[in-house]
């Protein structure tokens, strides 16, 4: 206990060197206190933990304002906006890294101060550039997510009343081909079966899948209404206008019928209108899912023309 008193004496503690260096090597007896510039080091590692947190947390909730596509059931499950979900979870981990500095490293901060601080400072500045490299990858992600979610159309399929996976899956595919703002599906959960995601090819990933409930469909419909969505339904009945005849609004959600009986009457009721493609064989019916490409291709047709 000697050495350890005599290493602590007031004349050479008050000097500029006695404040920022430990004057014993020992850390183990409880009675040393830690040095000045190993307090202001623990400061700044937990200053930085903290912001890294706050910038995880930052990345989290771009994340998750990106995936409500616009609270729609309160049931979106998945969405990428041409940034894989792992790779933000990745970028969410990397941002909660602690940076520490090993004891080795300690001393020779500590021998820096006295000889010039010129250790100290490079250390210091290394560590601020790796806090501004993080920071500008989180802005050019936002402004990715940001610059994607703007570049969607303002085109909704409504396909809950379909059941077939081949033809939900084709239609996820077609909606990210054509970057649809969304796809209403029944069960959300079907994007995990396998057949879904070898037909999709990842499409899942890229478009907002939204779930919209068989029993939830008129108010979900009513709700985009007053959003100011115009809702059509792809259907031949006798008012039905030809799909090379209309004028599409920008904002539209269109509503597929089941693959047999179509739309139910108590749905028609609620569309503006009705559409249909005009055919010309013996064979009187196009799959739903050809339909629906054909019905978006219109829409995008007509929207590049403007």
């Amino acid at each position: 206990m000697a050495g350890y008193l005599d290493a602590y004496n007031p004349v050479s503690s008050a000097t500029p060197a006695g404040i920022f260096i430990n004057r014993v090597e020992e850390g183990d007896f409880e009675c040393v206190p830690t040095s000045l510039m190993e307090q202001v080091l623990n400061f700044l590692n937990d200053a930085r933990e903290d912001l890294r947190c706050s910038m995880a947390k930052d990345v989290v909730t771009i994340r998750n304002e990106t995936l409500k596509f616009d609270g729609e059931n309160n049931k979106l499950e998945h969405f990428s906006d041409g940034i894989k979900g792992n790779q933000l979870e990745d970028i969410a981990s990397d941002f909660q890294k602690k940076i520490t500095v090993t004891k080795h490293d300690k001393g020779h901060i500590e021998a820096g101060l006295l000889y010039g601080n010129e250790e100290t400072y490079r250390k210091m500045t290394e560590l601020e550039r790796d806090d501004l490299l993080l920071d500008n990858l989180l802005q050019s992600r936002r402004s990715s997510l940001s610059q994607l979610k703007e570049s969607r159309q303002h085109f909704i399929f409504v396909a809950s009343l379909l059941d077939r996976i081949p033809n939900l899956a084709g239609l996820a595919r077609t909606c990210e081909v054509f970057r649809a703002s969304g796809l209403a599906v029944a069960d959300a959960n079907i994007i995990n079966d396998k057949q879904f995601q070898l037909i999709s090819v990842t499409a899942e990933k890229w478009v907002p899948i939204i779930e919209v409930p068989v029993d939830s469909i008129k108010a979900y419909l009513q709700k985009k209404k007053r959003e100011g969505f115009s809702i059509l339904g792809l259907e031949q009945t006798a008012n039905s206008i030809p799909l090379d005849k209309y004028s599409f609004p920008k904002n539209t959600v269109l509503v597929l019928g089941r693959e047999k009986e179509g739309i139910p009457v108590d749905i028609i009721h609620i569309l503006d209108a009705c559409i249909e493609i005009p055919q010309f064989g013996v064979i009187r019916s196009l799959n739903v899912h050809v339909s629906g490409a054909i019905a978006l291709w219109e829409y995008t047709r007509q929207q590049r023309c403007q």
